[in-house]
This record gives C-alpha cells, structure tokens and sequence, in this order.
C-alpha cells in the first residue's frame, strides 16, 4: 500500500484571515476622515502605541510578543498604503470622497477589537495547528481582498504571520 500525505491548507484560518481582512477594510474611512479633516496618513506616535499594544495584548493570546512586532507591522504599513491609494484617488477626482465616521469614536474602537480578535484567533491556530506556514498563502490570498492593497503588502503580512510564535 503506497500511503501519498501532502499538506493541506487549515480551514480553521479563514476567521483569522477574515479578521486580517476585515481591519483593512476600514483604512478606507480612515483615509476619508483623515483627507476630510486633513491629518497627515502617516501617525508615528499613534503607530507606536498600536505596536505596544498588541504586543502586550499578544501575551494574553499566548503569543511571544516579539514575533508579533512583524505582523502588525506589516499591517501597519499596508494600511498606511491603502489610506494613501484612496487619497489619490480623491484628488485626481477618480471617485467621491465618502462621509466617514469618526476617527476616534467610531473607527479605533472597532480597529481595536478587531485586532484584539486577530490576537486571539492566530493565539488560537498556532496553539492548536502550529505556525502559520506556505501551505495557507493561497486561502490567505483569497480571502484578503481590499481594495488598494497590493500583493507586496499581501505578501509583507503574510510573512509577518509564518513569524508569529507562541510564548515561552
């Protein structure tokens, strides 16, 4: 009996790549309140609280949270990325600049708990199923689908992800 394994991609990830998802898909409103209010895309201050953050919170998740610094890095720069994507979009007069919800009120809020969500699903996975590795960049692929996020970026997180450990 000849036995033929071959990796499989996890289906339990699609929560996890959901939520990655998810969180981009709000750096369009942050592009528009930011554009509306004309607030520079780029917040290095506000950049480092939301590292230390999610690197304290990462230990809640079970995670090393060094390991973590390269994901949420990654999301970080991709999110700046978009925001600038849409910006030039509504200068050039491409499309509409939307109505946007409150940066501080509404947007962090809901960036928060979707990041806390993400801390927790990825804690979850890489205890139960180990790393996340190559085997999943196809399902990760599909399921990031923002617009304005460009492959390199796609590629910058997922990277960041095979990175995350857990705790010691």
């Amino acid at each position: 009996m000849l036995l033929v394994t071959s990796a499989q991609p996890r289906a339990d990830t699609d929560a996890l790549f959901n939520s990655i998802n998810d969180r981009l898909s709000w750096m369009k409103g942050v592009a528009a309140w930011k554009y509306r209010n004309e607030v520079d895309v780029e917040d290095l201050a506000r950049e480092a609280v939301v590292l230390q953050a999610a690197v304290e919170a990462s230990q809640q998740a079970g995670l090393a949270g060094p390991s973590v610094q390269m994901f949420f890095r990654a999301q970080i720069e991709a999110a700046k990325a978009i925001q600038r994507c849409w910006i030039s979009q509504w200068q050039s007069g491409d499309t509409q600049v939307p109505n946007p919800l409150d940066l501080v009120a509404d947007i962090r809020p809901e960036l928060l708990r979707l990041g806390q969500t993400i801390l927790t699903e990825l804690g979850n996975e890489v205890s139960e199923n180990g790393k996340i590795d190559d085997v999943d960049h196809a399902d990760f692929d599909v399921a990031l689908s923002v617009p304005c996020l460009s492959e390199s970026a796609k590629s910058e997180i997922f990277d960041g992800l095979k990175q995350v450990t857990l705790a010691q």
